[in-house]
């Protein structure tokens, strides 16, 4: 057994909390930090599913990508899904922490995980601390950027307003949700912008800028790879103390039909 406590301190060592935006929530949400844990769940969204499987996989620990508390909350009750899977947790004994913005952007986070998993080379944030800039391999073309985030991502396909012979000088990357940075990333030199969460006004201006093409995947898709993270993170620390499991439950709420 592990305390809590020491998972914590590995958390906030590898993922500086410094590293996360003002507006974040991150950290110890629901739990007791001096109590012993064996089992951890590792998930990208934490709901009422992913609260179920850490009671049947004896789980006393889910980290989360997203915090489960993140607007304001004047209550905790059955009478709203977070609320009713807050209680099952505390009820179950399981302790949640979750770290977002913080491993998005931290050397070695999110971020720079990705950007690997895609053959580039960061040189840079986009804008602060956030999102990355990034050297290609020589010789690279849209089409087989585009084939690269649908092998590594797991995905069938991807939004692109590129032309899929043009050569790739200059990547932007930003997980999650990043499509106010296309102008900082423009600014940088990328001539093509990796993100997520891209909307239609925005798609727009993006199509009609000359210079930068973008590829956008959906929030969920830019982001699973979390999980392994950290559960790599977590093996090479605690070793065979903590069992690190990825939450089956875990799932995008948009399928494709």
């Amino acid at each position: 057994m592990i305390k809590l406590s020491e998972i914590i301190s590995f958390m906030e060592e590898r993922f500086p909390p410094s590293y996360a935006e003002d507006y974040d929530n991150i950290g110890l949400l629901a739990g007791r930090g001096g109590r012993e844990v064996s089992k951890v769940l590792l998930c990208l969204d934490c709901d009422k599913f992913v609260v179920d499987e850490a009671v049947r996989e004896g789980a006393q620990l889910i980290i989360s990508h997203h915090p489960v508390i993140f607007g304001g909350i004047k209550s905790v009750t059955d009478g709203s899904p977070d609320g009713e899977m807050l209680l099952s947790a505390i009820e179950n004994g399981i302790s949640i922490y979750s770290a977002h913005t913080n491993l998005d952007s931290c050397p070695g986070g999110l971020s720079d995980y990705l950007c690997s998993r895609l053959e580039l080379t960061p040189t840079g944030p986009i804008e602060g601390s956030a999102g990355r800039i990034c050297t290609p391999r020589e010789g690279l073309r849209l089409l087989e950027l585009c084939s690269k985030i649908k092998a590594e991502l797991g995905i069938e396909t991807v939004c692109t307003t590129a032309r899929m012979n043009r050569p790739v000088k200059c990547v932007a990357v930003c997980n999650g949700s990043g499509g106010e940075l296309w102008q900082a990333a423009r600014a940088k030199g990328a001539d093509v912008y990796i993100t997520g969460d891209v909307k239609h006004h925005m798609a727009r201006e993006l199509y009609l800028c000359e210079g930068l093409e973008f590829i956008s995947v959906s929030h969920y898709d830019s982001e699973k790879i979390v999980t392994e993270l950290l559960f790599d993170s977590l093996k090479e620390r605690f070793g065979s103390g903590l069992e690190a499991v990825i939450s089956k439950a875990d799932q995008s709420p948009l399928i494709e039909v």
